[in-house]
């Protein structure tokens, strides 16, 4: 009868003990994934009125926000799809300049100019002028355009609306 009794305790003991060893923390694992994200976005039209003086008509700086998450960091290129054109009379045409800056950035990479200025030159057939920018990692940035409506002499041209458009193009790299 001791047996059985020494037995029964035996496996009672072994069954509290079992619940003892029972898990009392465990994990779960959350991943956020996170696609790679570029944009450029423009500001709004701008317009001027020529002073009607010999001087080159420079916009007011226009700032461009750009947004670059790529670890490599990324480029961005500014360009004209061609010279001022008259919109009533596309003989008529003035030169475009355009020049780029950094006005602000935030993130752990860096925006540098790498082309600061680009002149088309409707005589000599350069009809597109470009500048750009890159960064060396994930970076927001806002960078000012800057754009000239080259004059050369007053009333040389004929009167009426001129306009470019300005394309911004972004990579990764």
């Amino acid at each position: 009868m001791k047996k059985i009794a020494l037995a029964l305790t035996a496996l009672l003991s072994a069954g509290s003990v079992s619940t003892l060893f029972a898990d009392t923390t465990d994990s779960q694992k959350f991943t956020a994934n996170v696609s790679v994200a570029m944009s450029v976005t423009a500001p709004a039209d701008a317009v001027l009125t020529h002073d009607e003086t010999h001087a080159n008509q420079t916009f007011t700086a226009q700032p461009w926000n750009v947004i670059g998450n790529s670890q490599n960091g990324v480029s961005v290129s500014f360009a004209t799809n061609g010279p001022f054109v008259n919109t009533a009379d596309p003989n008529f045409k003035r030169d475009a300049k355009l020049g780029l800056s950094i006005n602000s950035q935030t993130g752990p990479g860096s925006f540098s100019i790498s082309q600061a200025t680009g002149q088309t030159d409707y005589a000599n057939s350069v009809n597109i002028a470009t500048v750009s920018a890159v960064s060396d990692g994930v970076s927001n940035a806002t960078l000012d355009l800057s754009v000239e409506f080259i004059t050369g002499t007053f009333g040389s041209f004929a009167a009426g609306t001129y306009e470019t458009t300005v394309t911004g193009t972004i990579t990764a790299l």
